[in-house]
């Protein structure tokens, strides 16, 4: 799992075991450098006019040769850099620019500011494996060890580049990495002997490096700077929730790391002392201060009391979700829109019971109990096995109904949003049902099908195609645009599969095509799974016919910084703009907010009012969607209509 951080004068990579530094000046996130064809871990783009880059600048790729990096003129082309440290750095930018050696190592300057695109690339030790008794007793014992993998006690254990990746979780007779056993943790948190309570106890019991204990009784926590006991379920997952937001938000401010302007504001708190207090410590300061303002969380995940749901800790605890009882009701008729004539719907398909989940305040939801819930996603699989990067991308658009030919469209939208990214983007029609299969069945990163779904399968030119018959799933995602394609999606994740977008009951084809285009360029922009059906889904009456099964917090590729959300609405002083940067799996970040230069924490949305040269300005230095006035359009779009729209002010 590889983080990154941006101040104004470097940018840092943080892998799992080691990371690295980039220097940089006057340093803004935005704009538009070549793109990365290497496979990468992350990347984020911005200008400057300086690059300080350490002894292990091995190369420069031009566009035509590579050659090793030296002292001299970079001509006016397209050069790739590669720093082969530990955790492997690659940039990209269009030249000129001088090279002079410094510091053992090398400067590249920019005779003006120049966009330049920082990768990080690791490859990082496997996983560790701990198998534990499958009781609840045993889940505790996994969430002790997790504890354990914290680099640090203090307040930098907030920024996900601190917290390396959690370990799986197997059954059967324990067996505990050296690392990770035989602790003896300063604080002891005890809870009932129920599954429940201990998945909502664990990510405050992993974000402290405290041990996890079952036991009769109300839940506890026992310290030498806190003792508490906790109301019993469900009050106690709404508390130690409120109590993990309060103290990695503490953390969050008092934190000085790599890459980040340092630590911000914290009035009400002795910063100085606190910095070096342990975790237990810090959330007893947390916890006596005034109720804060909090920022949103980003990820909520609702459990039952199945002790299966423990192999998903590594999910949990690496993304520091919040967790809550699974609570439901049955669907409201109105809230989804029944079917009408059946000749404006793709045909007769499977429809799904779904259920109206009771929501925590966070941004996204996961959803570990049964039912189909709609405004969260449905977790099953074995998300937390990310799939490494590969050199380019595969998409498969798969059009199994002429009169949805249009939508075929998709295919040049994911060209074009990928252009530079090695992407391959196929386009099938009319397959049969082993030719599907094939399709699904061979290793590529996204198949979207464009067709009908019967309560058999996939329909195909002679017949239909069970997802739950094939040999595996290839397909690292997918999204089925047809009618009740919830169950085929579901079998999809079982057979290996990822993540998928499916539809719950009939749709519109008129509203299938509107989502889908829109589907396909927000994912190819960089945004999660969740995250661009969300934005997708408001484009439509019907959204809420439309789910995620797997991991929503999957993308396609990797965004260009943290993906934004941009809303900006029309007033009579000029323009209104939002901006955020939640994302699913943000947790404990910062951003820097485009209007002042501020540093912010994720979940708090920066605000300003603009006027027409602001605001086209601003969207210049981004490529994404953006909600204007309530539709939803791109960046480049936006800038066009407003430079049209003031030349005929």
């Amino acid at each position: 799992m590889v983080e990154w951080a941006a101040a104004e004068d470097y940018v840092c990579g943080f892998g799992d075991d080691e990371s690295v530094r980039i220097g940089v000046e006057q340093w803004r996130l935005g704009g538009a450098p070549p793109s990365l064809s290497a496979a990468i871990d992350a990347i984020v783009v911005g200008t400057t006019t300086k690059l300080d880059l350490p002894a292990e600048a091995a190369a420069i790729v031009a566009s035509s040769d590579g050659r090793p990096l030296e002292p001299g003129a970079l001509p006016a082309d397209r050069h790739h850099l590669r720093v082969a440290a530990p955790l492997e750095c690659h940039l990209a930018f269009d030249g000129p620019a001088t090279v002079t050696e410094a510091s053992g190592g090398f400067e590249v300057e920019f005779p003006k500011r120049t966009a330049v695109a920082i990768g990080f690339r690791e490859t990082p030790a496997p996983r560790p494996t701990v198998t534990v008794p499958k009781t609840p007793a045993g889940l505790a014992t996994a969430v002790t060890a997790a504890g354990g993998t914290h680099r640090t006690t203090g307040p930098a254990r907030s920024h996900p580049g601190f917290r390396p990746r959690t370990p799986r979780v197997t059954f059967g007779e324990q067996s505990i990495p050296a690392g990770l056993r035989d602790r003896s943790p300063p604080t002891v948190v005890t809870v009932p002997p129920a599954t429940r309570a201990v998945l909502v106890a664990a990510p405050l019991t992993y974000y402290l490096g405290a041990e996890l204990n079952v036991a009769d009784g109300p839940p506890r926590i026992e310290s030498s700077e806190l003792w508490r006991t906790f109301e019993s379920l469900p009050a106690f997952a709404d508390t130690v929730a409120e109590w993990l937001r309060r103290l990695c938000t503490l953390d969050s401010r008092l934190r000085s790391v790599p890459g980040e302007s340092g630590a911000m504001s914290v009035d009400g708190y002795d910063a100085e002392t606190l910095r070096s207090e342990p975790p237990t410590a810090r959330l007893q300061a947390a916890l006596e201060a005034p109720s804060p303002t909090l920022p949103q969380w980003p990820l909520s995940t609702y459990v039952d009391d199945a002790v299966e749901n423990g192999r998903y800790l590594p999910y949990v605890l690496d993304r520091l979700s919040l967790v809550h009882l699974a609570e439901s009701s049955s669907l409201d008729p109105k809230a989804l829109l029944k079917r009408s004539l059946d000749e404006f719907y793709r045909g007769e398909s499977p429809n799904v019971e779904a259920v109206d989940p009771a929501l925590s305040e966070s941004r996204f939801h996961a959803w570990l109990a049964d039912g189909t819930p709609v405004d969260a996603y449905t977790l099953l699989g074995a998300p937390f096995e990310r799939r490494p990067p590969t050199a380019g991308l595969t998409v498969d658009v798969v059009c199994n109904d002429a009169d949805m030919a249009s939508e075929r469209e998709v295919a040049a939208v994911y060209r074009r949003l990928l252009a530079g990214h090695d992407v391959s983007v196929r386009v099938h029609e009319g397959l049969r049902s082993r030719e599907l299969a094939s399709v699904f069945e061979e290793p590529t990163d996204l198949v979207h099908f464009i067709g009908h779904v019967e309560t058999d399968g996939l329909v195909c030119s002679d017949g239909t195609l069970a997802a739950a018959d094939l040999d595996e799933c290839g397909a690292a995602a997918f999204f089925l645009n047809a009618c009740g394609s919830y169950y085929e999606g579901y079998d999809l994740v079982r057979q290996g599969a990822t993540v998928g977008a499916t539809t719950l009951t009939a749709v519109l084809d008129e509203q299938a095509v509107r989502l889908g285009t829109t589907f396909a360029g927000v994912l190819a922009a960089g945004y999660s799974f969740d995250r661009a059906l969300s934005m997708a889904r408001r484009e439509i009456i019907v959204g809420r016919d439309y789910v995620v099964v797997g991991d929503g917090t999957h993308r396609l590729r990797h965004p260009t910084g943290q993906p934004m959300t941009l809303d900006v609405q029309t007033d009579d002083e000029g323009f209104t703009v939002r901006y955020d940067v939640t994302a699913p799996d943000s947790a404990g970040r910062r951003y820097v907010e485009p209007f002042d230069g501020e540093e912010r924490l994720t979940g708090t949305a920066a605000t300003a009012t603009l006027d027409c040269e602001d605001l086209r300005e601003l969207l210049s230095r981004h490529s994404g969607p953006v909600r204007y006035d309530d539709d939803l359009v791109w960046t480049a779009e936006l800038v066009e209509r407003l430079g049209a729209a003031r030349q005929h002010g």
